[in-house]
């Protein structure tokens, strides 16, 4: 043992103090389960900062393969920066197309537009002609009807005239003859 300064009086009183605040501290966790939680999570992680801490010497095999672990993993750092760049890149110029597309689905989109109405035009405009065709239909199928009327009209008048002519033409022979 190491010869203490401290008398044994002292030591013994020192000792009882300790004692004392241990039983204080044991109670005070035994009421607060939070409190006790985070006194083991503080110990476990003090006791991981303690084993951390030692830092292996730079000629031991431990200290190169941690140096070999660096090197592959700034190695393998590099490598995604450049396929980080490359994809950045990419995704550039998808974005580049992509606007491109929607230009274009915008322009026929205007030009649909365009058409439709135009279509809604000439469909109106073949509306309106169909029923002119219609109506002159009707009224070349009501002439035509009336001018057969008329002829046919005409023709009894002309065989009735014809009939008339022979008749009086029959009546002048006739008469010469007596």
């Amino acid at each position: 043992m190491i010869a203490s300064p401290l008398s044994p009086a002292t030591q013994s009183d020192i000792m009882g103090i300790l004692q004392r605040e241990q039983d204080h501290a044991m109670s005070l966790l035994t009421l607060s389960p939070l409190l006790s939680s985070l006194l083991i999570s503080y110990a476990n992680r003090a006791a991981a900062l303690e084993s951390a801490s030692a830092t292996p010497s730079p000629d031991s095999e431990e200290w190169r393969a941690l140096q070999a672990t660096v090197a592959a993993l700034r190695e393998e750092n590099e490598k995604l920066k450049l396929e980080t760049r490359d994809m950045a890149g990419k995704l550039e110029a998808a974005e580049g197309s992509q606007e491109a597309f929607r230009s274009q689905v915008s322009n026929l989109k205007e030009v649909n537009t365009t058409q439709q109405d135009d279509i809604a035009s000439l469909r109106a405009e073949s509306s309106e002609v169909k029923n002119k065709y219609d109506r002159l239909t009707v009224d070349s199928n009501t002439q035509l009807a009336a001018l057969r009327v008329q002829v046919s009209d005409l023709e009894v008048g002309l065989e009735s005239f014809l009939n008339a002519v022979v008749d009086a033409h029959r009546l002048g022979r006739h008469s010469e003859e007596n």
